[in-house]
């Protein structure tokens, strides 16, 4: 009789991650392969590939790992004003130009397509890599509050992001500047933004541990009796 074993939360994670870096490596090669582009800076490659890889594998494991959540309204509540508030900062949301549009812009995987959307009262201009780590951040802060109910956990990973969506302005300002200067800012947010989203995580997932550390002690001494 075969005997099935339920993956491990890092094991889950660790699985997804791999499929995000795949797919992204599958689709980079065949895009520069057929579009052939200049490029002037390699991080261009990097950026998504991290943020995406990155942002899955902490969802996933957090999903995995916190599996007790008594206050899902709570944390639904919670996550989707988180999520927003990423939104509206990072400039991904955003008001109305005046002008309804709705165009799809073909970019390097990661980097696009992207989606250009204003229907006369909010606009969209989403780039798939920053939408996944939004989303992803968004979810994990759900996910927490619904099993502890923190604020304390909530108002720590928003202080983090805003610092995360900061460099990302910063960033976008000087891309659409044109002159080496502000490229050399942009790019310099981009690794600043990284860096910041990287650490973000770090302290969304030590938080998740610690939500689970009780539940832990309570089944080893179970186990023990």
């Amino acid at each position: 009789m075969a005997i099935h074993r339920r993956l491990s939360p890092t094991e889950l994670a660790v699985g997804s991650g791999i499929i995000v870096v795949s797919v992204l490596a599958a689709a980079t090669a065949s895009y520069l392969s057929v579009q052939q582009p200049t490029l002037t800076d390699g991080r261009v490659l990097v950026y998504p590939v991290v943020w995406s890889t990155v942002s899955i594998v902490a969802a996933v494991w957090v999903s995995r790992t916190v599996r007790v959540r008594p206050r899902r309204w709570l944390g639904a509540a919670v996550g989707v004003g988180y999520t927003v508030a990423l939104l509206w900062l990072s400039g991904t949301l955003g008001t109305s130009g005046g002008m309804p549009t709705s165009q799809l812009i073909l970019s390097m995987p990661g980097w696009g397509p992207i989606w250009l959307y204003d229907n006369g009262f909010v606009s969209f201009s989403v780039v798939p890599f920053k939408l996944v780590a939004y989303l992803s951040l968004g979810y994990i802060v759900a996910v927490l509050i619904s099993a502890a109910g923190s604020a304390r956990t909530a108002a720590l990973g928003m202080a983090s992001c805003v610092s995360c969506a900061a460099p990302l302005l910063l960033a976008v300002a000087g891309l659409f500047g044109g002159t080496q200067a502000t490229t050399m800012v942009a790019s310099a947010g981009y690794d600043l933004a990284t860096v910041v989203l990287l650490a973000t995580f770090g302290l969304l997932v030590r938080a998740a541990r610690k939500t689970t550390e009780p539940c832990e002690i309570s089944a080893r001494e179970g186990d023990s009796q």
